[in-house]
C-alpha cells in the first residue's frame, strides 16, 4: 500500500527546462534514476484563480526507491510536493 506524504520538497535539475535529477526530503537528497511516467492534470472547471495544474512525475531513485512526486503550476506560487512513496 503507498505511503501518503504529501510534503512541499526542494526539486534539483540537471539543466532547465528538462526533468528533474533529484528532490530532497527530510535532509536527505534522494538522486532520481529514471521516470517512470509523467503526466499533466489540467484543471479547466474551475475560475482561472481557482485551477489546479499539476504535472506528475513517478520516479525511481538510485537506492531503488519509488515516489511520486507533483509540481504545481497552476496559478500562484510554483512548488514542488513529494506525494507518495510507492510500493516496491
Amino acid at each position: 500500500m503507498p505511503q501518503f506524504i504529501d510534503a512541499e520538497v526542494e526539486v534539483r535539475f540537471d539543466q532547465m527546462p528538462g526533468p528533474p535529477t533529484s528532490f530532497i526530503w527530510r535532509d536527505t537528497e534522494y538522486r532520481i534514476a529514471s521516470i517512470q511516467e509523467m503526466r499533466r492534470v489540467l484543471d479547466f472547471k474551475k475560475r482561472w484563480w481557482q485551477r489546479r495544474h499539476r504535472d506528475y512525475y513517478t520516479v525511481r531513485t538510485e537506492s531503488g526507491e519509488s515516489f511520486e512526486l507533483y509540481f504545481n503550476r497552476g496559478p500562484g506560487r510554483k512548488y514542488w510536493v513529494l506525494y507518495k512513496k510507492l510500493d516496491e
